[in-house]
């Protein structure tokens, strides 16, 4: 009965930009709703790691500078203290304790980008958690000497005290949860993605607009049924922070391994990893329902002349 279930499917695969034909795929599927005219976004790498670094780091010395006004306004035995025109000292080091947050945050962010592009090596486990979590370090850096000069400014009351300890140590907390990489990356990581995609095809990997993985097959059941799709090499998706690859195509099937899935052209339909791929199915979904009334007869027309 499940055989009987089975269709074949022509995909058609269209440039976005160009409107031409890419390629065409015949699927072997159980989905009831499969896109036959798929429209393929191509997209290459184009950030420059060296330039995000660059502006990290400069915004990493503003953040210091910042921390250092804050603490000169507040503290009492500072030539600084009570000469700021406009507010109150307390006031002034809230400014800067908040610019300090904003330039900690961005530079966190430029960091984990630069090293999605260009990810660290992990043959030395110090430098690789060094370099992944530098933005994290560099939070505690912008924070943590705040918090501990001001507890221990005598001159200082404690209406101060409290004040700035807590300002300072939510946004202590939240840049470094912010900045830390959860989900760090190494260049042993991107060659070993590179090399299965080179594997199984051209050495392009596929992804949806909101989705959270990469896919190595595009045919796998999670968006097969997506009627636009991302494609491009390890780098680009790693720039777009797609550091996981969907389990499904990464492990093989039952006794089928990927490779003779993708040269097969046909899709498991096991299912398996929902949790790493709910985001694209969700998208596939949105994809299949939004056809309009054109597009499904183009389906059936596909599906009749397969059959």
């Amino acid at each position: 009965m499940a055989e009987e279930e089975k269709r074949k499917v022509k995909r058609v695969f269209i440039d976005a930009e160009s409107g031409k034909q890419i390629s065409e795929q015949t699927v072997v599927t159980d989905a009831k709703d499969v896109a036959t005219e798929v429209k393929v976004n191509r997209v290459e790498a184009s950030g420059d790691p060296g330039n995000r670094r660059g502006f990290a780091v400069l915004l990493w010395v503003l953040a210091i500078i910042f921390e250092a006004l804050a603490a000169l306004s507040v503290m009492q035995s500072s030539p600084l203290y009570g000469r700021l025109p406009l507010f109150d000292p307390i006031v002034w080091m809230c400014v800067f304790l908040v610019l300090d947050f904003v330039c900690v945050v961005a530079a966190g962010q430029l960091w984990k980008q630069a090293n999605h592009i260009d990810p660290p090596s992990e043959k030395n486990k110090f430098e690789f958690f060094l370099k992944s979590q530098l933005g994290a370090i560099l939070s505690i850096v912008a924070f943590l000497p705040f918090i501990i000069l001001t507890l221990l400014d005598e001159d200082a009351d404690k209406q101060t005290k409290t004040v700035a300890t807590v300002v300072a140590a939510i946004a202590l907390a939240v840049s470094v949860g912010a900045s830390a990489d959860f989900n760090p990356v190494s260049s042993e990581d991107l060659q070993e993605m590179e090399a299965n995609a080179i594997e199984l095809g051209d050495g392009t990997v596929y992804w949806t607009k909101s989705g959270s993985v990469y896919h190595l097959n595009p045919s796998c059941g999670y968006i097969i049924n997506s009627d636009t799709v991302f494609a491009g090499d390890a780098a680009a998706a790693y720039e777009k922070g797609l550091t996981r690859p969907c389990k499904r195509c990464a492990v093989a099937s039952g006794d089928e391994t990927l490779k003779k899935l993708s040269e097969a052209g046909s899709v498991t339909t096991e299912p398996s990893a929902k949790e790493d791929a709910a985001k694209d199915e969700a998208s596939s979904k949105d994809d299949a329902a939004s056809k309009d009334e054109a597009a499904a007869d183009t389906t059936d027309d596909s599906v009749d002349d397969a059959a």
